[in-house]
């Protein structure tokens, strides 16, 4: 009687088992191994050729790629360090009930490596019982992120699944997105913020992110300005190595993904870490919060629903506010930096402006910002795109300076030719005249040593120099950047900072004779 119970039990458990896979789970074919071309026609021999496709999902290891439905290709990130070795893959399709699938073509005839840069396509035959079609599936050195939305999006959040694949692991998230940017407003190729939820509720979920770590928010840069997509991200990693990560504003962490939006490849994008204004706080503190305001300059025609007030000494450029700690006095910590802003030029106002500035400037932080982008040519991050961050700890106020969104930088400016150079330096009206005035009898001497520091170990052609090939590298081993371009700008470039480098060389030996003659 016991046997027959445990019997009968055992055939239940497995018709539930059954009944799970045809009902319930994500059923999910394998691709299969190549098949040999005689099998291929018999296959097509016996059944039609379906108009439309017959999988849309694919996932490799667990990790779902990116699909362009316009063009029926998925896209299977490999990674960028294989030679001429493939590593493993696991091809399966959730979903496809009754479908079958193989290769057409033998990927592993070719080099991975040279498969991955030259963006080879290989066909994967799918089929049922009476249709067949075939599928297209691209190798990439890039992770993969694919945002998939219910409509168009726009600068307003929406409900949003984000995965991502990497070599590495990969995400699969809730999350709600939305457009972000200025220069990219008005171009085709958009750049997008994503951030992470759980709930009906939508409260904010923390993700592992593969290249970025522990984070509730990513930052999607399309570069519009920026044909090299390179500028960005030697910003960061350059800002990387005169501050620390750990300090409010500090660097951001950033990386190359390729981009589908609703089942169409957007493009080659810098995925990044974005700034969260409590947590940038906090790091001073926990308190800090409580006490500390913060600002970015922008362009009027860029404003959006933040509150700001104007710039007394440049038309059309205002002060966003990001963070205030009371309601209705917003504004009142940027107060004695707008003072100071608009004190009248002439030795006659110098000595208030020395006593002022010295009482509410961080010196440091000051020259390291200017320093900063002198050097990059940042001619877009005093005017725009500048934190100013206000410090209030036993009643004094201090002003620190952090940057942001440094994409017209290193010999690309806003105003001018793309690639034009530059090489005097441009106006930070408050840091400049502390420098003329030398306030404090210390700020050039400061300015030279910070200068031959920096020089001696970041502002070298050769360290842009390697940062630069760094990027060509994974632009052009991916094939990223050229689909990039092809997709935007119709023809197949490769990737190339030259202009970045040489603006670099030629750029840092003008400061040199400049810094000299205000600190010898």
């Amino acid at each position: 009687m016991n046997r027959f119970r445990i019997l009968s039990a055992i055939v239940a458990l497995c018709a539930l088992l059954v009944l799970a896979v045809i009902y319930g789970s994500p059923y999910a074919p394998a691709v299969g191994p190549v098949l040999d071309i005689e099998d291929v026609w018999a296959i097509e021999d016996a059944r039609e050729e379906s108009d439309a496709p017959l999988v849309t999902v694919l996932e490799n290891n667990g990790m779902r790629l990116g699909y362009d439905a316009q063009e029926n290709t998925f896209y299977c990130p490999v990674g960028l360090d294989n030679g001429e070795e493939w590593p493993e893959l696991r091809l399966s399709a959730p979903g496809a009930k009754g479908v079958q699938l193989a290769f057409a073509d033998d990927y592993t005839y070719d080099w991975c490596e040279d498969a991955v840069r030259e963006g080879v396509v290989y066909q994967i035959l799918t089929y049922t019982q009476t249709a067949f079609a075939y599928a297209q599936i691209v190798f990439t050195g890039l992770p993969i992120v694919t945002l998939s939305t219910d409509g168009e999006l726009d600068y307003a959040d929406m409900d949003a699944q984000v995965t991502l694949a990497a070599p590495s692991g990969g995400l699969a998230a809730k999350a709600v997105a939305h457009l972000r940017g200025a220069g990219s407003r008005f171009s085709e190729k958009k750049s997008y913020r994503i951030n992470f939820v759980h709930g009906q509720k939508n409260s904010r979920a923390v993700a592992e992110v593969p290249g970025i770590g522990r984070a509730d928010d990513i930052i999607l840069l399309a570069g519009v300005m920026d044909d090299t997509l390179m500028r960005d991200r030697l910003s960061w990693d350059v800002y990387a190595m005169i501050a620390d990560e750990n300090e409010p504003y500090g660097p951001r962490k950033t990386q190359y993904v390729e981009l589908f939006v609703n089942d169409r490849y957007a493009g080659c994008y810098v995925m990044m870490e974005p700034v969260d204004d409590g947590e940038e706080l906090s790091k001073r503190g926990a308190g800090a919060p409580s006490t500390d305001s913060v600002y970015r300059t922008a362009q009027i025609e860029y404003a959006g629903e933040r509150p700001y007030v104007e710039n007394p000494m440049r038309e059309g450029s205002i002060y966003e506010l990001y963070h205030a700690p009371a309601a209705g006095h917003e504004f009142d910590a940027l107060g004695p930096y707008l003072a100071l802003e608009q004190l009248p030029q002439g030795e006659a106002y110098d000595e208030e402006f020395e006593r002022l500035t010295m009482d509410v400037i961080d010196l440091e932080s000051l020259l390291r910002y200017d320093l900063f982008v002198q050097a990059g040519g940042m001619s877009d991050n005093v005017f725009n795109n500048m934190y100013v961050i206000a410090q209030r700890e036993n009643g004094r106020l201090t002003y620190r300076f952090a940057p942001w969104d440094m994409d017209l930088t290193w010999g690309r400016f806003k105003d001018g030719e793309s690639g034009e150079f530059y090489h005097g330096l441009f106006s930070f009206d408050v840091a400049q005249r502390m420098i003329d005035i030398d306030a404090g009898g210390v700020t050039r001497r400061m300015l030279g040593d910070m200068w031959a520091q920096m020089r001696e170990s970041v502002f070298r052609e050769d360290v842009i120099g390697r940062l630069v090939d760094g990027y060509t590298w994974e632009l052009d081993a991916s094939g990223a950047y050229a689909r990039d371009a092809l997709r935007w700008r119709g023809e197949a470039y490769t990737a190339d900072g030259y202009e970045i480098v040489s603006f670099a060389g030629e750029h840092f030996a003008a400061l040199d004779a400049i810094f000299a003659a205000y600190a010898p």
